[in-house]
């Protein structure tokens, strides 16, 4: 985390000492929220904040870089060209303030880039270049937040106008809604450490991302360890994520989305362009034991009716 992420925490827990909850909760995760009830984790709160201030000045934290082009890390975009999508992003460049994007960087590396949409409080996508996964513990990392979209000057102003925070899970929160990360490939414990920010992910409904989007995930990466390897057993892939937005919001604040996309593009090894998607509702779903992933036309057709615009994700459709 950056001396500014420090600041704004001290400064705002000296200013609403008496709802210390709503900032030390960014310290749990995702597991955690769904592990326990919200009225246990309010009951856990009191705990978690006598040791708030250590954990904000001694984890090291997402130090990300706002950017007004997505040239700034398009280590992650197939061929380095953006996706379009219209009156949102094209040639790289966000079309309206309230959306930003994020540079995620991580222990000083950036790992993958998001476009966040600071009015619905969730990310429009989130793209990362997949290269396997080498086998380590899953991180039980704290949840982190954007500095960058704190005010850090001597005029404060309420915090997290422009993002959500762990409070929102916390209270009104009738349908029980955890934080999901949109990516979660991660290729080591350090990349996934960085995927866990509310900046990258969205509220989703208990037994979501348990159930259906976990075997989602399972699915993609199997297709991209086969597909996308290419002569010398090396293994690249462009990935999105996304969010639909919803009707409803989490807390009045955090957009509810309807639905999670997500889509893969690569070479094989016959450098031959594949493409491969998925896309669901946000609700819960039982005794699901095998999906069959769609076409990126399929999402795209998909995409446009739901935001009524002319989506593209990958340049020259990956072909």
């Amino acid at each position: 985390m950056s001396g500014d992420a420090h600041l704004i925490y001290l400064v705002v827990l000296q200013k609403e000492e008496q709802d210390i909850a709503r900032h030390s909760c960014f310290y749990c995760h995702f597991s955690f929220v769904s592990q326990f009830s919200v009225n246990t984790l309010r009951m856990r709160l009191f705990v978690a904040s006598v040791v708030f201030v250590l954990l904000a000045l001694s984890f090291p934290g997402i130090v990300s870089k706002l950017e007004k082009t997505l040239n700034k890390c398009d280590d992650f975009i197939l061929n380095k060209m953006s996706p379009v999508i219209p009156g949102i992003l094209k040639n790289s460049v966000t079309l309206k303030d309230r959306y930003k994007i994020i540079c995620q960087k991580y222990k000083n590396k950036i790992r993958f880039a998001t476009l966040y949409d600071t009015s619905n409080k969730i990310p429009v996508f989130s793209a990362y270049k997949y290269t396997g996964i080498t086998k380590f513990k899953k991180p039980q990392s704290p949840w982190m937040i954007e500095s960058e979209l704190e005010p850090t000057d001597a005029e404060m102003r309420e915090p997290f106008i422009e993002q959500a925070r762990n409070q929102d899970y916390l209270i009104k929160n009738p349908f029980n809604l955890i934080p999901g990360a949109l990516l979660n490939h991660a290729a080591d414990r350090e990349t996934a450490e960085s995927t866990l920010t509310l900046t990258n992910s969205v509220p989703v409904k208990p037994g979501f991302r348990e159930g259906l989007w976990n075997l989602v995930e399972n699915k993609m990466k199997e297709n991209m360890d086969i597909n996308c390897t290419d002569h010398k057993n090396k293994i690249v892939a462009y990935v999105l994520t996304g969010a639909v937005p919803g009707n409803e919001k989490l807390n009045d604040r955090v957009n509810i989305p309807s639905h999670v996309w997500t889509a893969f593009c690569c070479k094989n090894q016959a450098q031959r362009w594949v493409s491969q998607t998925y896309w669901a509702e946000n609700k819960r779903y039982d005794n699901v034991n095998n999906i069959v992933l769609k076409s990126l036309e399929d999402l795209q057709n998909f995409l446009n009716k739901k935001l009524n615009k002319t989506v593209t994700l990958f340049n020259n459709n990956c072909g």
